[in-house]
């Protein structure tokens, strides 16, 4: 093939399949791809918590192993807490912030255990040893990720209009390719949230080693501090979603239009799937009532 067909040839196989995923992002998109950036860009204090425990905990590797059993048990009640989500749809966005608030405490902890000479760390110590308050930040965590990614993977069927900008329907083709973009962003959110945390650990962690024990502490705390945007990024897109419902209404409603029919409001076919997070489940047609303006 000569070189300039080829290289039109690739072109168009790149357009199709990552600019045309651009152009295809929607801003009622952003909303469940904040919450999944946030899930992401969780690893940022993975490693810092490796080296806390190394230095600091005399934990033994059975207990670690156990404690690596309970914290992975929640991602293994996703499912489950799917259909939660689905009973309490109009009041789903609690869960964001429950699950923030549970991610929120656990880093506080951990924040209060790398200030060794504040208040702080000292009023923890006189409740409980080190490590029970490690034990309970590995816990809380966890269970506050999976809260929000179940949300996240609902929020992907809200996001998906059902009105184009003049109030007529979206084809169920169209749709299709929608919720397709939807699921794919969500990936791309994730991995990228990922790529983000591995680029910033190398350079914050970067001659740490070399530091003595509490400049070392010091350290780990400011990346605990800094995680403390990973909640706040989740909630962000729980915000976003409320505006965006709440504009989307009324301009329905300066169109003539009224009911549950607005573009994230009608009932998600049985295609859609909640795949993002590792587990997939599909969502049935839920009735209107659980797919509310407000």
């Amino acid at each position: 093939m000569p070189l300039p067909k080829l290289a039109a040839a690739l072109h168009g196989w790149i357009d199709r399949n990552f600019l045309e995923l651009g152009r295809q992002m929607r801003l009622s998109y952003l909303p469940p791809l904040m919450v999944y950036v946030a899930a992401g860009i969780s690893g940022l204090t993975g490693i810092v918590g490796v080296f806390y425990v190394k230095e600091r905990l005399g934990l033994s590797a059975e207990f670690l192993a156990a404690l690596g059993f309970w914290g992975g048990l929640p991602w293994a009640l996703k499912m489950p807490l799917g259909h939660l989500v689905d009973l309490i749809w109009r009041w789903k966005a609690l869960l964001v912030y429950l699950g923030a608030t549970l991610i929120a405490v656990s880093l506080l902890i951990m924040i209060g255990l790398l200030d060794t000479s504040g208040a702080m760390h000292d009023a923890m110590l006189a409740l409980m040893p080190v490590e029970a308050w490690y034990v309970l930040a590995a816990l809380l965590a966890p269970v506050g990720y999976v809260v929000q990614d179940v949300v996240a993977d609902a929020m992907t069927v809200e996001a998906v209009p059902h009105l184009d900008d003049q109030g007529q329907p979206v084809s169920d083709v169209q749709r299709r390719l929608m919720h397709t973009t939807m699921q794919t962003l969500g990936r791309v959110a994730i991995i990228g949230g990922t790529l983000i945390v591995a680029a910033m650990n190398v350079l914050l962690l970067d001659g740490v080693a070399a530091l003595a024990e509490d400049q070392r502490a010091a350290a780990y705390r400011s990346i605990y501090e800094l995680a403390l945007l990973i909640p706040a990024v989740s909630v962000a897109g729980v915000i976003l979603a409320s505006w965006l419902r709440r504009r989307d209404s009324a301009r329905l409603r300066r169109q003539g239009h009224s009911g549950p029919r607005s573009p994230r409001c009608s009932g998600a076919p049985s295609s859609v799937r909640r795949s993002i997070g590792g587990f997939s489940s599909a969502v049935s047609p839920l009735p209107q009532s659980r797919w509310p303006l407000a």
